[in-house]
């Protein structure tokens, strides 16, 4: 029997296998058109260079296909696949040592549990994976199920023992821990080196590279103020910048080199990037290189080219003290770093000893190591070993750094608490500054409370603010500080100082602890804080619209009529009433810059607060978001009814949203905001919340409506919002209509409440375009071209 193949053969029937080939680019092909022919013909696109070297013809390659078995002929296409992903990865810097057998190593991984397949020409593929939740429709109903998700790690033999792997680093790490489990696989790690990197990294201001162009540079910390990173970035060089006056000296300097963090590089042959970046750990920093888009061809050459311009080696690992100031050794010790403090501790100035002295906690511990099998044990030495019996042992002693975070948080509060009465910022006064403790139950803050006052001639315009600031070093940031979006400065030291952290307003624990005007600091990050604040705000909503899209449109489907209990308690698990309120809160705090979340589990209290400037004040309102998985929707039975009126009733007479009401102003209203309402319900609530109030002796006699903001509602607002971004930022006038429009809906109720419909949404975005013909946004502006 011929074992050519045909078109309906198994190769081409394959699914799994061309998905993996092709991608989306598979799933574009009809099912009719599928033929082996077809299959290779589109996998040739895009490898063309690769398979004529190979088989000189897409035509070869598949005749010879056809000539093999199957499993042959994917293993085949396989090894072109793997060599075309491997030349896009970065090479170098992940190289093992193979002293034993390199299949009985591959056999060993496959017993650890990962999926290893074998290619050709020393190709091997490695598939770790995890288990991933996915949320996928099955006929009329949506459920979420858990799968095995798989990436591949690319691992190549050379002719000897030494193999490279290239992938995803983080999977990089995970394998390197398993392979390296045998005594006959280790690791090629860096060296360390005494070499000095500055004069070498100094070519960059003066000296050109040839082949390539500096097109990027970045400094994690400069000569401004504060100490901001700084980055460069233009496609046809950034020399001329680096070298101007505006920067050179003033900003950076050749001892700048040691706060390098990236370069970038135009490789001019190909016009392929080529990144240089710095990596820093405990012991020192070293060199990676990410050359994935450049040609196999090529990389080798590039790499020597930039060792031997820039005086640097990609084996080397630079320790700190040779290159860097103190303040980062500070820093990396808070972290915890044990050889840090080993190597660098007693070369500090006697001030940063004594600070560290402070905050961290040196302990030794005797170790005992048998000599015959390793096995190691601590404080007090055995007779003999529990593992192979043997009664030698070597001595040492280990060191553990534990790191006070309290002490810290001590030390920065009376740095910051003497801070009193007026401080000035580029033409705004903070007025009545106070700096207190804030304590919950899981975390200590330093208050900080002001009235903010800008001015220009005889206008002026005054704000209070409360910012929670925080010490954040090598914990995780409070889920309270982005899941309220509170204002907020950080403290950082340790890891959250050495990686950074986007979007906040920091303080170096350093530069405080040492500082003669803690003042200026604080003011510093508040103004970094206020200017960064939306981009904290811009990704959550983006991403809370998302969710609460998708809750709507799989309502609207009816996808959530007729469940059982036991399919609604799913439901809750995967998406529950807290996280509806927080993406409610996101899309409010989006449009309206001042809302804040309150509503802590357990207490009656609003779950918020809306505050909206208007010309002569601020409209504010409780609002209370309410999720449901019904198809009769959510009820406001009594106890939601009597809950609104408390809210009302008690915020009027002086509850927490009495910090923004003045003395002789009422609560506006109270919002409910749901998925899906009962609108029957509407009056009924409406008048229970009125009569509460007819039963109050100490607030105003004035209706306060209740308004109802269906989901499908916030959402079109929100959508309004976003498309017009631009000019409701930009131009007062618009941002007013916008405000106005919506608390005009709120306010337009008959009956004491409100139901601010997609009609009402309709009207306010009308309102907003009406207010945009008025912006030089909508005129034609003269044409400056010629």
């Amino acid at each position: 029997m011929s074992n050519e193949m045909t078109s309906h053969d198994p190769l081409s029937n394959d699914d799994g296998f061309w998905g993996l080939l092709l991608g989306k680019k598979y799933d574009k092909i009809p099912e009719s058109e599928r033929t082996l022919e077809n299959l290779v013909s589109d996998f040739y696109v895009g490898r063309t260079k690769r398979i004529d070297s190979r088989f000189e013809s897409v035509d070869d390659l598949l005749a010879e296909l056809k000539d093999q078995s199957p499993d042959r002929a994917q293993q085949l296409l396989l090894t072109i696949w793997a060599e075309e992903k491997w030349a896009q990865k970065s090479s170098g810097g992940n190289g093992f040592q193979v002293e034993t057998n390199f299949e009985d190593e591959l056999r060993r991984l496959e017993d650890e549990g990962l999926f290893v397949e074998e290619l050709i020409d020393g190709f091997t593929l490695v598939w770790p994976s995890k288990e991933v939740r996915v949320t996928t429709r099955e006929d009329d109903r949506v459920r979420s199920r858990l799968f095995e998700r798989a990436h591949p790690l690319f691992v190549r033999k050379d002719g000897g023992g030494e193999i490279e792997v290239r992938g995803a680093k983080s999977r990089i790490k995970k394998f390197s821990k398993t392979f390296t489990d045998s005594d006959g696989v280790d690791r090629i790690e860096r060296s360390q080196t005494a070499q000095h990197v500055i004069d070498g990294l100094a070519s960059i201001f003066n000296d050109e590279i040839e082949a390539l162009t500096l097109t990027e540079v970045e400094f994690q910390r400069t000569y401004l103020p504060d100490g901001s990173s700084l980055s460069l970035s233009n496609p046809t060089g950034v020399r001329n910048d680096l070298n101007s006056e505006a920067v050179f000296q003033e900003l950076v300097d050749l001892q700048s080199l040691s706060e390098l963090s990236h370069l970038g590089f135009n490789h001019n042959k190909t016009g392929k990037k080529v990144e240089l970046k710095v990596e820093r750990e405990e012991t020192g920093f070293y060199f990676e290189i990410q050359d994935r888009y450049l040609p196999e061809s090529e990389k080798e050459a590039i790499r020597l080219l930039i060792e031997d311009k820039l005086g640097i080696s990609f084996d080397s690992v630079y320790p700190y003290d040779v290159q860097l100031r103190d303040s980062y050794i500070f820093h990396q010790i808070l972290t915890g770093a044990v050889e840090t403090y080993n190597r660098y501790f007693e070369d500090l100035p006697e001030e940063e000893q004594s600070l560290l002295n402070e905050f961290i906690d040196v302990a030794e511990i005797d170790t005992y190591e048998c000599y015959r099998c390793h096995e190691v044990y601590e404080e007090e030495k055995p007779d003999e070993c529990d593992e192979c019996e043997g009664d030698s042992f070597r001595d040492d002693i280990r060191r553990e750094v534990s790191v006070d975070d309290e002490a810290i948080h001590e030390a920065a509060f009376e740095s910051l608490k003497e801070i009193r009465d007026t401080l000035s910022d580029n033409g705004i006064n903070f007025l009545d500054v106070s700096i207190d403790r804030y304590e919950t139950k899981h975390n200590d803050y330093i208050r900080a409370t002001f009235q903010e006052v800008a001015s220009a001639g005889k206008e002026a315009n005054t704000h209070r603010y409360e910012y929670i600031n925080y010490c954040l070093g090598n914990g995780r940031l409070p889920r309270r500080i982005n899941q309220y979006l509170l204002n907020s400065v950080l403290v950082v030291y340790g890891k959250a100082y050495l990686n950074g952290r986007e979007h906040f307003g920091t303080i170096d624990l350093h530069d405080l602890l040492m500082s003669d005007s803690p003042e200026d600091l604080l003011t510093s990050a508040i103004r970094d804080s206020k200017s960064q604040f939306r981009n904290r705000i811009i990704g959550r909503a983006d991403e809370a619209f998302e969710r609460l899209q998708d809750l709507h449109q799989r309502g609207a489907a009816g996808e959530f009529d007729d469940l059982s209990q036991e399919e609604r308690k799913e439901l809750k698990e995967d998406y529950d009433y807290n996280e509806f309120e927080r993406d409610v809160f996101y899309l409010l705090k989006f449009m309206f810059l001042f809302t804040e979340r309150w509503g802590r589990e357990g207490e009656t209290e609003t779950d918020g607060c809306l505050v909206i400037p208007e010309d002569d004040g601020y409209f504010i309102a409780s609002y209370d978001p309410k999720l449901t998985y019904t198809k009769k929707g959510y009820d406001l039975d009594a106890g939601e009814k009597n809950k609104a009126a408390w809210y009302m009733v008690t915020e009027n007479l002086g509850g927490a949203l009495s910090v923004s009401l003045s003395d002789d102003e009422n609560l506006d209203a109270h919002l409910f905001v749901s998925n899906n309402f009962r609108e029957g319900q509407f009056p009924y609530v409406a008048s229970r919340v009125q009569e509460w109030f007819e039963q109050s002796e100490d607030v105003e006699k004035e209706e306060i409506p209740v308004a109802f903001l269906p989901l499908e509602s916030l959402l079109s607002l929100y959508d309004t919002f976003d498309r017009h971004y631009d000019p409701i930022i930009e131009y007062p006038s618009v941002k007013a209509a916008f405000r106005r429009a919506f608390i005009e809906k709120i306010r337009s109720g008959e009956d004491g409440y409100s139901v601010v419909d997609t009609d009402a949404c309709d009207a306010v975005e009308e309102r907003v375009l009406q207010a945009l013909k008025g912006t030089t946004r909508s005129r034609t502006l003269k044409d400056h071209t010629e």
